[in-house]
Formats: C-alpha cells, structure tokens, sequence
C-alpha cells in the first residue's frame, strides 16, 4: 500500500508541476502521516468539548463488624485544585516576543476552562474563574454545616500553597455519610512543540516546533528569558526530596543517573554533543523502551534512579528518571499535574508529566523575526504515554509547577483528604472522575505511535 500511495504521489509530481522542494517535503510529510495511520498506537481527538466531574465521598464506620466504633466523630477536609486556562507557554498570552515589523505571535489556548460548578447536600454553587477568592471566614454553609470556600492561594492555614483551589470540610459523624461533585466543563485542543513530518498536520503549534535542526545548545538555555529557567531548575541538580524515601526523587548527581547519561550522550553523533534537543529526545526514547508502567505502584513515587535501576514506574517516577537525566546536562524541566483520560478504556485517572524549557538556535530565531530572549519552547513530555512534546485536549492541567527548593507545594500538589478522628471514629472515604454526558470530538482523530527518532 506504501508503494501504491507513493507511486500516486509521484506520477502527480511528474505530470503536473516541477518537483520543486516546498512540494517534496509536503509529499514527505503526507507520506508519514498516511503510514502513521497504519502503525498501532493510541489515537486521540485533535479538539474536544466535555465535562467532567470529581466525586467525594466521606463516611463515618460506626459498624464494629468492620472495625468501626459507634458514636464516633471524623473531621475532614477535602481540596481540589481550580483548573485554568492553559496555553501553549504555559499560561502566558504571547507565544514569542516579536522583532520590530515581525509578530505578533500570540500564545495558542490548549485548555478553556468553561465552568466549574459543585453540588452538595443539594446546594448548587458556582466557583468563579476571574480570580477571585471566598476565605475560610466568608464560607458557603451547607445545610449540615460544612464548609465550602475558594481561598486565595497561600493565603493561610486554610487555603492551598500551590494553586487556587476549592475546600470542603467538615464533621461526620456515627455512620453519617456526605458527598460533593464538582463539575469542570472544558474545551481543549491538540497542540505540538515538535517540528517534524510525523506530527498529524492538523496538529498547531508544529511550524514553530523545535526539531534537532533548529535547536539551540545546552549554553544557549541561559541565555533564554532572562536564564530564569536555568536559575530556577536547571542549574539544581537535585530537586524534590521526599521525606518517605530519604533522598531526591529528581537528583542529576545520582551515580546511576549520572553513567546513564553518559551512555545517552555516547549514542549521539559528535557534531550533536552540545544539542539540547537531540539529548532530551534521546532519553526520551531510553526510557520509552526500558521501562515497563506499574500500575500498581506505591503512593510515594520512587526516585528518578530507581525507576531506571527496576525498569518500572507509573507516571510521577518515569517523569523523576527523565527529569535526572536533564538536570545532568542543566535542562529546564519541572511537574504538571493533572488528570488523564486513558485512549484505551475511556476512564479517567490523576496523572503526572514533565515541562521542558528547550532553546532554539539564535539562527531560527533572527530568520523568524523573534528576540532571542523570548525564543524557546515550554513543552509538555509524558513518557509514559509516548507524548513527546504533544498536548492531548484529553489531558486535563490542575497545576504547573512553581519553583520551591523545599518541595513544599509539590506536597500540597499531592495532598488530597486530610483528617481528625475522635471517640473511635473509621473514616471511609471515596474519590472518583467520570465523564458526564457525551463528549464533543471535532476535526478528527490522530494516532501517536512508538517511533524513536534517529540521529
């Protein structure tokens, strides 16, 4: 069928027009995607409208054949994180910072928060998405007297450090059960930093994608939005020490860490030693082929090295061993934090993935009218679902990552219920994600597939 498709291709190339190079690399482009389509891989929609919901459910045991106690209290308290509107540099509105007579070039919205709406105890309450905050003292009361407020972010006690968030609390008590809904209604769309004829040519964002022709160097990371980014993540080796497992769970120091990009960096040609883009690529590619996804792993993920040491991980740690390996050579990277709805059986789950700061080279940038400050790509890289520097409108983004040597808002960004028990209380407790409705697939669907790239 490959052959039959070009043999077309050609005889058109031939009979009508002169086969000049902008019509050669538009036939090579339309040849990997068409092949693409032929190759298993997981497809996902190019847009898509839908809501979601988040169900919690909090119970007290008052039934001693499972342990519980009757008569006693829980105290509880549940936070969400308010999604927002995420564009392709993040949450910033200009893509690139324009020359002067270039530009504008305008940042591409991924993701478009609609609504957000909660339900509880039949209370219908809207969350606002300018900003604004209701406090802990201006609580809505439920008509059990629980609480539901939106603080401002790192505002207190009683609010999220990471992220603006909404909070549930309150009391439950001797075999007393409530629960909340949160509906999020979302449009999204699919976006590429990767430059390169297999990306499905529906796809934005590719033409201003970075590949390994137009990458910048390792020190040209510094020169790039003020070396913000470097200070920030890259020159910090060692990021993110968990009290649970005694050590960094990103650590560029790492002995195994350290001789694994090594060898990496040995599978490179010469003339692409300093290349950032070829380096994160290819260890991208080490980790898509070594390691196995354990489903089953343990709440507190495990370290960048041991994931590589086991070949196994779930998303968090897979994305700790890609993130050593770019702290080796100084690469930007840090977390995003969200949910995913799994292509294969439609269910949602919480997921975890990587940012990187890639430069491109200072040749691109003045040939596209764009300071060099400005140019370089913030992209999202999920190894273990094989997305390389793609976002799925599928993907839903709860928080990115602010810099915090302590660790501390990347343990609010996993924290979850929190609670207090009094007279023998057993807290029984439930979170779930659901689609609601049907949603809306517009422009078609595309297929990624499993393809290391070669140098």
């Amino acid at each position: 069928m490959k052959n039959l498709f070009l043999v077309g291709i050609v005889s058109f190339v031939f009979l009508f027009t002169p086969a000049q190079m902008e019509l050669v690399e538009m036939i090579s482009d339309l040849e990997a995607e068409v092949m693409n389509q032929f190759k298993s891989g997981r497809e996902y929609p190019l847009e898509a409208s839908y809501t979601y919901s988040r169900t919690y459910t909090i119970a007290e045991d008052n039934d001693p054949a499972s342990g519980g106690t009757p008569g006693g209290d829980i105290s509880f308290k549940r936070q969400m994180a308010i999604p927002f509107d995420r564009t392709s540099k993040s949450v910033m509105t200009e893509h690139f910072s324009a020359e002067s007579g270039s530009g504008p070039f305008a940042s591409g919205i991924l993701q478009d928060i609609i609504s957000v709406k909660i339900n509880s105890e039949g209370e219908d309450i809207v969350i606002p998405l300018d900003g604004s905050s209701r406090s802990r003292e201006s609580a809505m009361t439920l008509p059990s007297g629980n609480l539901v407020y939106w603080p401002a972010v790192n505002s207190g006690e009683d609010s999220c450090p990471h992220t603006r968030c909404i909070i549930w609390e309150g009391t439950v008590s001797d075999g007393g059960t409530y629960t909340l809904v949160a509906e999020v209604e979302v449009e999204g769309k699919s976006w590429s930093w990767w430059q390169d004829s297999s990306v499905y040519s529906d796809i934005a964002g590719k033409t201003w994608g970075v590949n390994v022709d137009n990458s910048g160097t390792f020190s040209d990371i510094q020169s790039r939005a003020g070396g913000t980014y470097w200070n920030d993540y890259g020159k910090n080796s060692q990021w993110y020490f968990s009290s649970h497992r005694n050590e960094y769970l990103i650590n560029g120091d790492d002995p195994l860490i350290q001789l694994t990009a090594l060898d990496i960096s040995a599978s490179i040609p010469g003339e692409l030693s300093d290349n950032a883009y070829a380096f994160a690529r290819a260890a991208f590619d080490f980790l898509v082929e070594k390691i196995t996804y354990n489903p089953n792993a343990d709440i507190n993920p495990i370290s960048g090295s041991e994931c590589i040491e086991t070949s196994t991980g779930d998303c968090d740690e897979v994305s700790n061993a890609w993130m050593s390996l770019m702290r080796v050579k100084e690469i930007p990277t840090w977390y995003e934090f969200g949910i995913l709805l799994n292509p294969y059986n439609e269910k949602w789950e919480g997921h975890a993935w990587a940012n990187v700061m890639l430069p491109l080279s200072e040749g691109w940038c003045a040939d596209k009218g764009i300071t060099v400050d400005s140019c370089y790509i913030l992209g999202e890289v999920d190894v273990v679902n094989n997305k390389w520097l793609l976002h799925t409108p599928t993907a839903v983004t709860d928080w990115i990552e602010v810099a915090d040597p302590t660790g501390d808002l990347i343990d609010s960004a996993y924290r979850g219920w929190a609670f207090s028990i009094s007279n023998g209380g057993r807290a029984m407790y439930s979170s779930a994600i659901d689609t609601v409705g049907s949603p809306d697939y517009s422009g078609g669907k595309y297929i990624v597939t499993v393809d290391p790239e070669s140098f």
